[in-house]
């Protein structure tokens, strides 16, 4: 029989199983065709990862020697956080973007005075291409920080 103190833990890490599972399903069945998805499952696998050990290390005593440590994981995590957070919010405006009905590949995009056919949607950037063929990459969050004109083509 297990004991009491093993139950909590062994529940926590199947909980944390079926939350990855659900994850993934969203992420593959919703943000298929947006390119770079399989990265925000990766980085969303690392969370759960850590929150996990971090859930598993308290409640079984792995920690009680090792605070120092914690607390110094704890502040290099949020400044490794906090020097991401453009490529955090550009992550999210892409998510946004791709689930946005109201621009889809092949509309035609006026921003900062550029002109040019949205040709993919990236995690972190949309690519589009103006009329004498260059291609062009915006950073998703220039979606939602600049005035667009759009025109569906």
């Amino acid at each position: 029989m297990v004991q009491e103190i093993y139950l909590y833990p062994i529940i926590s890490v199947l909980i944390s199983i079926g939350i990855f599972f659900i994850v993934k399903f969203v992420i593959q069945s919703k943000l298929s065709g947006l390119k770079g998805s399989s990265k925000l499952l990766g980085m969303i696998s690392l969370m759960i990862i850590t929150l996990e050990a971090g859930y598993l290390g308290i409640n079984l005593g792995w920690f009680d020697v090792a605070t120092e440590v914690i607390a110094s994981i704890g502040v290099g995590f949020f400044l490794v956080t906090f020097a991401i957070q453009n490529h955090l919010k550009n992550i999210v405006s892409g998510i946004g973007l791709y689930l946005n009905k109201n621009i889809i590949v092949g509309d035609f995009i006026e921003i900062d005075g550029i002109k040019a056919q949205i040709i993919e949607f990236h995690l972190m950037k949309t690519v589009a291409q103006t009329s004498d063929g260059k291609i062009v990459y915006i950073p998703n969050l220039k979606f939602n920080e600049s005035v667009i004109l759009i025109s569906h083509g």
